[in-house]
Order: structure tokens, then C-alpha cells, then sequence
């Protein structure tokens, strides 16, 4: 593919382009989904292509295409300059710049790529039958899943970035139904890592019923404002919506609650969030970012709940002053680098989580809740999401809870948190690794 990269570079130079990236990957995927202890579906996908990136008195230009031929390679090239011959001028856009050593990071085991479809099937069988196994009440596995991708990554510009790396990982899935006297209530689970042997199918499928079963007989509660305990799956939806105005693009264009809050107070004494893309273990780690600039650890929230700053790229750090912070990430060739994410991960003193029910006299355990993305709104800081969970009476879960709400302010429940789990997981759909988290002060809205 480097042959491929040089060629698109070579063709740029010989239109007088001083300024230009190009961005190539090549990826396999597989997803194996089983219904009733059959395979249902079993998919499998490869993807490769160009981008080219062009820059020209201040324009960018970008193309792309999945045809690697001579022929093609000249289209793309040119197309990309006609798009920057055709864009504004920003001040701001400039070819990115050798940023150093990548990070030693290596996100690639070779044991998935020996793996074969005989085993992933087992797999995804196993996970299933857990799950049925688990409880008489769970009637249906509505979805029982392993899927994983791999992919190599090459990325060269005429600034002399220069670079490439493998990265791969799988995971597993169960969406479990439990049914009694006619109610029927889901639960859902994943094993995350870089090969089968990293996954626990078993645990897996039994933890999709279990969290399915324990909200059987669920009914509305009565409102009250009070303590709410997030599970890790919760409370990585809250923080990977809440990750979003913590980047530097939000802040410039005025849509995030962070804006002008550097150097604040904003979260409680415990809480720490940190985006690290250098983790051995992380699920979006990588040596470099879309630009190929090195990843790195950055704190954001930090310090007894201090907002430490934001995340960069290339773009968004010139606009501030700022260095990169290796955040310039990529969904693919066809796409350009935006600010995101790389491992999201909330950490601070771990209390087991068994404590942390005891001390609570009246709030409720959220093991789900609906609509986090379109019900938290990280401009205003609003926050209102439908929730499912268990009453926690008495330092005692008690009895489950469904079709009620949970509102409250951004802001407001990251300053009241009040304890954090030992029970920290990685969950998948952004690569955030949370513990359960513990928020005084949130008003639930039931009958």
C-alpha cells in the first residue's frame, strides 16, 4: 500500500502541489450472528482505499477512492486540487507536521488472524446457550453476535509524516428477553478484546439474563430526588456523550457547556477523565492519529474535578495556539480527520460497589436508560433520559423500576459524584472504561 501512497504523492507533486497527505487503509470484518443454536447470518466484508488531501493557499481539497489503479490514482489526484481550487481560504488549515515518535503502542494480536469460522461460531453459539442456561424466564436470545474487524493503516505527506500500523479486536454480544406473567423485559452484555481468547462468551450470555430477569415485575416509582448509582454501561453512555464538549471543535463553535470553564472546578473531588490513546489494553488505541500525530495521554478532568482542557487536532489547535493532542481521528479513507476520543477513561478511588449500595438509604440503580444521546444536550447542559433499574432501599436493591425518568444538569452531576465502583470495565461503541458511578442530587420521575 506504501507503493500506492507514493504514487498518489508522486502524482500531486507533478501538479505543482506543494501541500499534500495521503491516507490509505486496507480492513476485513466478520460478524456472526446465531438464532435457536443455528447460524443466522454470517458476514464478511474487506475494504481498501485512498484519500488524498490537498492544500493550496490556505483551501483544502480532499478525495477519495477504493480503485488503486494508475488511471484511478490520476482522478483522485485531480479531483482533490479541484476541490481546493474551489474552497474558501482559512487561515487555520495547514498540512500537518511530523509530531515525533509514535506512540509505543501495538494494537494487533496475531491469534485473531489465525482464528477460524469454525471457532467464532462456536463462540457466538456459546454465548447464546449461556444465556438460555442462565434462567428458565429467558424465553428468546433476541440477538446472540461475535463480530471483528482488522485493518492496516498507511498515512505519508509531503511534510515527511510518514508511518503505518495494524490494529484488530472482537467482541461478543447477547440481547437477552426475559418473560413472566406476561411482562417481558431485555438485557444486554459484551466481552470485549484483540482475540477469542480474550473473550468469556459463558459470562457473557449469563450477564444478559441476569440484568434481563432482575427487571421482571419492573413498574414506575414514586418521584423523588435523591442518589442514583450508573452501572458501567449507563455511565459510559453518559460519559461518552458528556466526551463531546470536551473537544476543542465544541468549544470554538460555541456548543459546548465547557467553553471559558478551563481552570474550573467543574466535578466532584473523586472524579478523574483522561483520554489516552496509548493504553496496551484500550479498544481505540493506535500509535497515531488520522494526521499522523503521535496519540498521547490527556487529562481533562483532573485535580479535585478541575477542567484540565480539551482535545486538538491539527486544525482546532492552530485555531487556539495549542499542540495537537492526537486527537485528529478517522472513520476511513473517504472521510476527514475530526476531533474525537481516542480510550475515554474515568478512574479516581475504587469503593466495592457492595459498600457503596450499603450506604445508600433511598435512591435507584440505572442498568439502562433510552435516549441518552437526544436526551443530554452538552451545550445547555440539560440532561433527561428514561431509565430502568432496581430501588435501592435501606442500603438493600429492592424492587425493579421501569418507564420513569432521570433528570438533572451535566455540571450538577459530575459535582455530586460521591463514589465510584471497583467493578471498571471497557465498553465497546466509543472505547470508554468506567466503574459504576455514585451522583447525589439527581430528581427521578416516576408517579
Amino acid at each position: 500500500m506504501f507503493d500506492v501512497v507514493d504514487a498518489a504523492l508522486e502524482r500531486a507533486r507533478a501538479q505543482g502541489v506543494r501541500d499534500v497527505e495521503v491516507y490509505a487503509e486496507r480492513s476485513a470484518s466478520r460478524r456472526i450472528k446465531v438464532y435457536q443454536h443455528e447460524v443466522e447470518q454470517l458476514t464478511a466484508a474487506e475494504r481498501r482505499g485512498v484519500g488524498v488531501r490537498v492544500f493550496r493557499d490556505g483551501a483544502v481539497g480532499h478525495a477519495y477512492t477504493s480503485d488503486l489503479t494508475p488511471q484511478a490514482l490520476d482522478a483522485v489526484v485531480r479531483r482533490a486540487v479541484d476541490n481546493a481550487a474551489v474552497s474558501d481560504a482559512d487561515e487555520f488549515a495547514a498540512l500537518p507536521q511530523p509530531g515525533g515518535e509514535p506512540a509505543d503502542v501495538h494494537p494487533y494480536d496475531e491469534r485473531l488472524t489465525a482464528a477460524t469460522n469454525e471457532r467464532r461460531i462456536e463462540l457466538a453459539l456459546a454465548v447464546e446457550s449461556a444465556a438460555l442456561d442462565a434462567d428458565p424466564r429467558v424465553k428468546t436470545v433476541e440477538d446472540a453476535m461475535y463480530a471483528d474487524g482488522e485493518g492496516e493503516v498507511f498515512l505519508a505527506s509531503s511534510a515527511g509524516v510518514r508511518g503505518s500500523f495494524r490494529v484488530n479486536q472482537c467482541h461478543c454480544f447477547a440481547y437477552a428477553l426475559a418473560e413472566q406473567d406476561g411482562q417481558v423485559e431485555t438485557g444486554y452484555a459484551f466481552s470485549v478484546g484483540r482475540a477469542l481468547e480474550d473473550l468469556d462468551p459463558e459470562a457473557c450470555g449469563r450477564e444478559a439474563a441476569e440484568r434481563a430477569v432482575r427487571l421482571l415485575g419492573a413498574k414506575p416509582c414514586a418521584s423523588f430526588k435523591g442518589q442514583v448509582l450508573l452501572d458501567p454501561f449507563v455511565s459510559a453512555s453518559f460519559f461518552g456523550v458528556l466526551s463531546s464538549a470536551l473537544t476543542a471543535d465544541a468549544v470554538q463553535k460555541g456548543r459546548s457547556l465547557f467553553a471559558g470553564r478551563e481552570g474550573q472546578k467543574v466535578a466532584g473531588e473523586l472524579l478523574q477523565l483522561v483520554d489516552d490513546g496509548t493504553l496496551p489494553d484500550g479498544l481505540d488505541s493506535v500509535p497515531f492519529d488520522g494526521e499522523g500525530v503521535p496519540t498521547r495521554r490527556t487529562p481533562l478532568i483532573s485535580g479535585g474535578g478541575v477542567l484540565q482542557g480539551f482535545l486538538y487536532d491539527t486544525y482546532t489547535a492552530r485555531k487556539a495556539d495549542r499542540a495537537s493532542t492526537g486527537n485528529g481521528i478517522r472513520g476511513s479513507y473517504s472521510g476527514l480527520p475530526g476531533v474525537r476520543p481516542t480510550n475515554l477513561v474515568v478512574s479516581g478511588p475504587a469503593t466495592p460497589v457492595a459498600d457503596i449500595l450499603a450506604g445508600i438509604e433511598h435512591g435507584v440503580l440505572v442498568t439502562d436508560a433510552v435516549g441518552v444521546h437526544s436526551g443530554a444536550n452538552p451545550i445547555s447542559g440539560e440532561f433527561s433520559v428514561g431509565i430502568s433499574g432496581i430501588l435501592i432501599e435501606g442500603g438493600e436493591l429492592t424492587t425493579p423500576v421501569h418507564e420513569v425518568t432521570l433528570a438533572s444538569d451535566i455540571i450538577g452531576m459530575l459535582t455530586n459524584v460521591r463514589a465510584l465502583g471497583d467493578d471498571a470495565r471497557w465498553v465497546p461503541g466509543g472505547s470508554i472504561f468506567t466503574p459504576s458511578v455514585l451522583m447525589d442530587g439527581v430528581a427521578i420521575g416516576g408517579t
